[in-house]
């Protein structure tokens, strides 16, 4: 019997996508508001396709852009590093569906929560800031734990934080390995949602596959 259901945050309840273009305004507004047109929209696309969905190490990602634009004077990537992973949360996306899911898993009495991978600080705040925190029962931000998916034990740990056992516990999210593989390792159920950087990699025939998170309710 499942008693929970559990979900990844970025590509899953926020469109990470579309947060990284808001992200992307306020950079360059701050950083470089003399870079206009062309150039402006090259240097996004160069941000885009280095970034890789938000799987980098950040500091080295900002080292890789200074490089590449040639860019004379710039922060310190430490700096860039740190605007990224305190201000991310600003610009959150959240799916038109996700509010209204939540609420009617609430409704049917499902436990309810969110594990996700990143720095404290950065996943944190997103969550904070995504208007998603009261529907919460946990929060298991890797970087409080020091254990990332897909170790099963980050997910063994959100499941002993609301007293279920994993077995009776559903996992949404978008990543092929770190989301589904590490979900199934843990002995949870999974969907896996069909969006963003990974879209279409990897899909098992094994696991329920959704484009819009309304279609949780199908599942569950």
């Amino acid at each position: 019997m499942i008693k929970a259901v559990l979900f990844d945050f970025d590509e899953t309840l926020q469109d990470r996508t579309e947060a990284f273009e808001h992200y992307m305004d306020n950079f360059f507004k701050l950083y470089l508001p003399e870079i206009k047109g062309e150039e402006l929209e090259k240097r996004r696309e160069d941000m885009r396709v280095t970034g890789k969905g938000g799987y980098v190490n950040r500091v080295e990602w900002y080292t890789l852009l200074i490089n590449m634009w040639g860019w004379k004077n710039s922060p310190p990537a430490e700096e860039l590093a740190h605007h990224y992973d305190y201000t991310f949360g600003n610009c959150n996306v959240i799916f038109p569906n996700s509010e209204p899911l939540l609420k009617e898993l609430k409704r049917r009495g499902y436990i309810l929560g969110v594990i996700t991978n990143g720095p404290s600080v950065l996943q944190n705040h997103k969550m904070q800031q995504s208007g998603l925190m009261p529907y919460m029962d946990v929060l298991v931000v890797s970087g409080d734990y020091g254990v990332h998916k897909p170790d099963p034990q980050l997910f063994r740990i959100a499941a002993e934080k609301i007293g279920v056992k994993c077995e009776e516990c559903v996992y949404v999210g978008d990543h092929p390995v770190n989301d589904i593989q590490g979900a199934l390792a843990s002995g949870m159920k999974a969907i896996r949602m069909n969006f963003g950087w990974f879209k279409d990699v990897d899909l098992r025939p094994d696991v329920p596959v959704i484009e819009d998170i309304i279609d949780v309710l199908k599942y569950i």
